[in-house]
């Protein structure tokens, strides 16, 4: 029985996949040099180049997989390779572009250095955390780096994505080998890892992002030991995740649901545990919603008000992102302002504006039921402004967040500005389309394969495809679900490279007869990717 409700989201996330593919095979959305606001357009690709060149690519796997199958690796290496690999490309950006903290991150920058000083001005009426007081645990966060390391030191906080970087990149390295078990996979989704250029690219940014993404996958890998071993410890290591994931990001409770998702999903699965596993998910989601609630009282004793303002409703998110696009400001759904002049025009009554946000949730409703052939237009647009920018606006948001930088370096004006930058685009353009066609075929061996830890790891992705085509849309949104579909990238390229697997399975059994580690069912001796015994690929 749970194994046919997955397949209510495996089947469209793997169409969705498929669908990202085909798109980003003929067109690219990008974000034009000196812009002010968020506007995504479209470009032609090289559909024809393109494809060669991806076959091209393959076949040099296919070899490099076929002479792998002969060598002995070890996994610990692959390991500390592609987490090195990720810690160099992030420093290299950050020490590059030097970034600083402009538009949502500056404003919170601005209040920490004020609440450092005891200055709470950042409560009154109409501010930036009266609109957004879910923002307040970001603050907080960046109060406490500042204190340790002085005040508006961006440096330190990019330190900080530098190591939460490595931390996804080694996470999910550990997930790969918990799914699979096959160390062909868990090399080549390292070799893919290495390409995650939007990624490293985003240790430059002072916010909550990265940070966020960490918890975050943490919290599922955790799931996943849970789905396979039965643990209780690890329902209450990834409550622990969420607590500090949703205070810093609060898209961490996209990965919230899909956790109790599933673990409803494991009590169909498995009813003898259905008390326990009740228990289980209250205990979850009490602690996970315990952090904001601890800052908030923190503050508000601290600034001697009564309590925090309950901010804009989140009705008005969905509003927005249900709103047709300014060609000339925005596109389907993204960021238009709002969220902030609706709670403004409601004079900040709460109940008003929630109002206000159904009406014209509905009205949007009404003009879809009046043209399905726009409505259809409209989402279209709206998944390809941001699945298919395979920059996921990284670029653009280092060339903003460097704007008033001093004393920047040619280099860093040659990958900002100049042919650098249009290396990058290209580099993650082919990316996209290598990873997606990779992510589809995975999909598709998950589906034939079915493990309702493989299926929880692509729950996690079609919430957040689903949550981001009602809410507010962001290709930056959208990162962290791509970085999540590594494992399942990794195991798509190697079924797209099957050519090799009987000279691995010669290996392996060559290996066994030698009394060897069989190639399955072991990992390193060091345990950095598993718990088994001695493990060589």
């Amino acid at each position: 029985m749970a194994k046919k409700l997955t397949y209510f989201y495996l089947l469209p996330i793997t169409s969705v996949l498929f669908l990202g593919s085909i798109a980003s095979l003929f067109r690219t959305t990008c974000f034009e040099l000196y812009m002010k606001n968020e506007l995504p357009s479209y470009q032609n690709d090289a559909p024809l180049a393109l494809a060669v060149l991806l076959a091209v690519v393959c076949a040099g796997f296919y070899w490099v997989n076929s002479y792998l199958a002969l060598k002995s690796i070890k996994l610990t290496a692959v390991c500390l390779f592609s987490c090195g690999w990720a810690v160099l490309a992030s420093l290299f950006f950050v020490l590059l572009f030097r970034c600083g903290a402009v538009c949502d991150s500056g404003f919170l920058s601005e209040y920490a250095v004020a609440f450092m000083d005891g200055n709470y001005e950042a409560f009154g009426r109409g501010s930036y955390l009266h609109h957004y007081p879910f923002q307040l645990g970001m603050t907080a966060f960046l109060e406490v780096v500042y204190r340790l390391f002085g005040a508006e030191n961006y440096l330190a906080f990019q330190m900080i994505n530098v190591v939460s970087i490595a931390g996804i990149i080694f996470l999910l390295q550990k997930i790969t080998w918990e799914l699979f078990e096959d160390g062909r996979i868990v090399l080549w989704e390292g070799v893919l890892s290495m390409g995650m250029l939007p990624l490293f690219l985003y240790a430059t940014f002072v916010y909550g992002d990265i940070v966020g993404l960490a918890l975050g996958i943490g919290a599922v890998y955790c799931g996943i030991c849970f789905l396979k071993r039965g643990k209780w410890r690890y329902i209450f290591i990834a409550g622990a995740a969420f607590f500090f994931g949703i205070a810093v990001k609060s898209n961490d409770d996209v990965f919230l649901v899909a956790f109790v998702i599933i673990l409803l999903l494991k009590m169909v699965q498995e009813r003898k545990l259905g008390f326990r596993l009740l228990l289980g998910i209250l205990g979850v989601v009490a602690l996970s919603q315990a952090g904001m609630p601890v800052v908030e009282s923190v503050y508000t004793r601290r600034a001697g008000i009564e309590r925090v303002w309950e901010g804009t409703p989140k009705a008005a998110w969905i509003a927005m992102g249900l709103q047709e696009a300014d060609e000339s400001y925005n596109g389907c759904g993204w960021y238009n302002g709002y969220n902030m002049d609706i709670y403004r025009d409601n004079n900040f009554d709460n109940e008003k504006t929630k109002e206000a946000c159904i009406q014209n949730i509905g009205e949007s409703l009404r003009r879809f039921g009046r043209n399905p052939g726009d409505m259809v237009y409209f989402f279209y647009r709206k998944f390809v402004s941001q699945w298919n920018d395979p920059t996921f606006q990284s670029l653009m948001m280092n060339e903003w967040y460097s704007r008033y930088t001093q004393g920047k370096t040619a280099l860093a004006d040659f990958f900002l500005y100049g042919a650098g930058r249009q290396i990058l685009l290209w580099l993650m353009n082919f990316y996209h389309l290598l990873f997606l066609v990779s992510a589809t075929a995975g999909c598709i061996f998950i589906i034939r394969d079915w493990r309702l830890e493989r299926a929880y790891l692509l729950l996690n992705v079609f919430g957040g495809f689903f949550f981001h085509m009602i809410w507010e849309a962001k290709s930056r949104y959208i990162l962290g679900y791509f970085v999540l579909l590594l494992p399942v990238a990794g195991a798509g390229l190697v079924r797209i490279l099957g050519g090799g697997h009987g000279r691995w399975q010669k290996k392996n059994s060559a290996m066994g007869k030698a009394g060897g580690a069989d190639f399955n069912k072991s990992v390193d001796a060091s345990g950095i990717l598993g718990r088994d015994v001695e493990k060589k690929l």
